[in-house]
């Protein structure tokens, strides 16, 4: 289960602006990514799409991010996009 303890993570302080529409980037379905989603799999084309939001996020500078969210989406995305 993950440890939804910080709130910049935790759903219940979400706002309507942490959940939005974004293409898929294979074949542009509608994905609907909320804050904390680091990737997720268009249903239409089983494309991986990471979160274009993501950077915006505590779950980029955060040590305990991995552990936060219960998985290493994370990780592979910083692995992704490290300058």
């Amino acid at each position: 289960m993950p440890n939804r303890q910080c709130p910049g993570m935790n759903p219940r302080f979400f706002k309507t602006e942490d959940v939005q529409l974004h293409p898929c980037i294979e074949c542009g379905e509608k994905l609907e990514f909320w804050k904390d989603d680091v990737r997720l799999v268009c249903p239409n084309c089983s494309q991986v799409n990471f979160n274009p939001n993501l950077g915006k996020t505590c779950l980029v500078w955060c040590k305990g991010a991995a552990k936060c969210l219960g998985n290493t989406d994370i990780t592979e995305w910083l692995a992704l996009h490290r300058d």
